[in-house]
């Protein structure tokens, strides 16, 4: 089981942690910032040509940034593959392990607006993944971890035994965790647990790197947390193990979503029979649990929406949300009186 965790995240392309970046900003974008950046106040407006001429006086960041906009068809280049690459490969020569990572991307798959890219290459991509990762890119170490568990680099994996090869991938998850990747913390946890890459099992270990991960605001390193705290594998308790689940929730994490509302759920059912709080707690415990079935079914998993479908009437609840909750977690409005049918709670869910 252990081992099919560790394909929980598939080749991530894109640079430095993606929780941290805005999705809709290019990566040339963010290039040409800190080009800008470092660019004296008297120098003439960032362009095309402007950043080309720099790039061939020699400054790397501009060459970084030219290729990904040749790369990404930005800025008034237009998109060329070949010219990406042969602008990030001198940009990579030159020692700039940011350019080494996207070069690396180039010969990983990545397309054009047109759906054509160079062909893929996995000599290519796995050598400036690891040029890039030796640069501190931990995006790049992660990819490269990635490649060596799936047997993709070529002439590398033949030559080892599994034990060495799985040593080599714990050390660049490792690498990617250290440098800020959450999810190698993540893959790196797992393989803590089961006793690969070179360690004996340690649910302490994997605790510990489940937590960075969790604190980086990846919600799969807080809900493997909380696993191992419901199991008794590390001391903790519940309390701990709530407070990991919802954490990993509010970060996106539908498996957490799913594990806090059956907590709320369970503890509903033991409020219900307590007639000294006249089932005010039953009460809460029960929105609350649905609020969470409902986040899970929103992330994608089918049994969320299953037991949020149901809930019927239960959905007529007090919305007990925080401020902070209301960014993320939903309650479903009010509608007519009569009985909801799982057609009047999709529309409410998604048709607002």
């Amino acid at each position: 089981a252990g081992r099919a965790m560790l394909s929980l995240f598939s080749v991530a392309h894109c640079f430095g942690n993606p929780s941290s970046q805005p999705a809709d900003r290019p990566d040339s974008m963010r290039a040409l910032d800190q080009v800008a950046k470092s660019a004296s106040t008297d120098a003439e407006p960032l362009n095309a040509a402007s950043v080309r001429a720099r790039c061939e006086g020699g400054d790397q960041e501009a060459c970084l940034a030219y290729g990904l906009m040749a790369m990404e068809g930005q800025a008034g280049v237009k998109q060329d593959m070949q010219k990406a690459s042969d602008v990030l490969r001198t940009a990579c020569n030159a020692g700039n392990a940011k350019a080494c990572f996207f070069l690396g991307r180039l010969y990983d798959g990545t397309v054009g607006l047109d759906g054509r890219g160079l062909p893929r290459k996995a000599s290519e991509a796995s050598h400036n993944y690891r040029r890039a990762c030796e640069g501190g890119v931990g995006q790049a170490c992660f990819n490269f971890a990635q490649m060596l568990d799936q047997a993709k680099v070529p002439g590398d994996t033949s030559q080892v035994s599994d034990h060495q090869l799985q040593r080599r991938v714990a050390k660049f998850f490792g690498l990617a965790c250290a440098n800020s990747v959450a999810k190698g913390c993540v893959n790196l946890g797992v393989m803590q647990l089961d006793g690969v890459g070179g360690s004996s099992a340690s649910a302490s270990d994997a605790m510990r790197t489940f937590r960075v991960a969790c604190d980086m605001h990846e919600g799969a390193g807080c809900g493997f947390a909380g696993d191992l705290l419901m199991q008794e594998m590390v001391a903790g308790g519940q309390s701990q193990a709530a407070n990991l689940y919802y954490d990993g929730c509010k970060y996106g994490n539908a498996r957490s979503c799913m594990a806090q509302a059956t907590m709320l759920n369970q503890a509903a059912v033991a409020a219900a029979g307590d007639g000294s709080v006249k089932g005010e707690h039953a009460m809460h415990a029960k929105a609350r649990s649905i609020m969470f079935f409902r986040r899970a079914c929103e992330l994608g998993n089918a049994q969320g929406c299953n037991r949020f479908f149901k809930a019927h009437d239960a959905l007529r609840i007090l919305d007990t949300r925080s401020e902070d909750e209301k960014s993320w977690l939903s309650v479903t409005p009010e509608i007519a009186d009569g009985p909801r049918t799982p057609e009047s709670l999709q529309k409410a869910v998604y048709d607002k």
